[in-house]
């Protein structure tokens, strides 16, 4: 509830949350030493950002992007990785399974926000987006990449089925499943342009500050039409994604025009131009 306050986001030191007006908020993955490399703290600030950004009336699109302009992340932090489950090592069986099972459905609840929240999301990728950033924009609602993007599902070189959210939803993205099972098997990198033709993104810019000004643009096209009406685009795009059938985006659609189109919209609709 209530409006943007940049001092809220004062104390989240590894990125940077910014008013680019029209309700346009931009969040910045800030901890370029280690490729913003994500640790616990960092993927837990992240979904309290977006769900407070989420929460402010006057929120119509959140852009995520780096501000380091050799990666958008580089995954894990897996020394901070290796301390967690370190940590279980005198552990029951039974209680090193319950710890490590909640860790990674912290992990992605939080990592999964972007889908979760109504309002929608532009994530612009560049440098090295390995692991964890797949999961990241797989996420989001509209994704953008630089040239130099290289992507690449890295979990299975670790050792392990890739497990935050990518395989999960990369499916319902992805136009080649075959390309996708040979890079989710192989861990291989791809570039930018095979992400555009597996319809991962739908453009490519040439650097991160034409990216910034291409997801600026495109944010104030749509923060020009009512909230509610960006917010329930994205919502009920998300319900078909995640699951539900046809008839019931339907009647959710149908329930949810109903409650916002009131006399004073219906008032306002002679005045709009299309």
């Amino acid at each position: 509830m209530g409006q943007f306050d940049s001092s809220i986001y004062k104390n989240y030191e590894r990125y940077i949350v910014s008013d680019l007006g029209d309700g346009i908020r931009h969040v910045q993955i800030d901890n370029p030493k280690v490729l913003n490399a994500f640790d616990e703290r960092m993927w837990r600030d992240y979904a309290e950002i977006l769900e407070t950004l989420d929460s402010h009336d006057d929120t119509n699109i959140i852009i995520i992007s780096s501000a380091c302009p050799k990666a958008f992340s580089s995954g894990l932090n897996l020394k901070d990785a290796i301390k967690t489950m370190a940590s279980s090592k005198d552990f029951s069986e039974k209680e090193r399974y319950e710890g490590l099972y909640k860790h990674i459905k912290d992990f992605q609840h939080s990592i999964g926000t972007p889908a979760r929240i109504n309002t929608p999301t532009i994530c612009l990728l560049n440098g090295v987006c390995y692991g964890l950033a797949l999961d990241m924009l797989a996420c989001c609602s509209i994704r953008v990449m630089t040239e130099d993007a290289r992507l690449s599902i890295r979990e299975i070189k670790i050792g392990i089925p890739a497990d935050i959210g990518s395989l999960q939803r990369l499916p319902s993205i992805v136009n080649n499943k075959s390309l996708l099972y040979q890079y989710a098997l192989t861990g291989a990198t791809f570039g930018a342009a095979e992400a555009e033709k597996l319809g991962i993104v739908s453009k490519i810019v040439s650097n991160l500050e034409e990216g910034i000004k291409y997801c600026t643009d495109l944010a104030e096209d749509i923060a020009q039409h009512q909230t509610w009406a960006i917010k329930g685009t994205k919502l009920h795009i998300q319900q078909i994604l995640d699951g539900s059938s046809v008839e019931q985006g339907l009647n959710n659609v149908a329930k949810y025009n109903a409650t916002h189109i009131d006399g004073k919209f219906i008032s306002a609709m002679s005045n709009v131009k299309l």
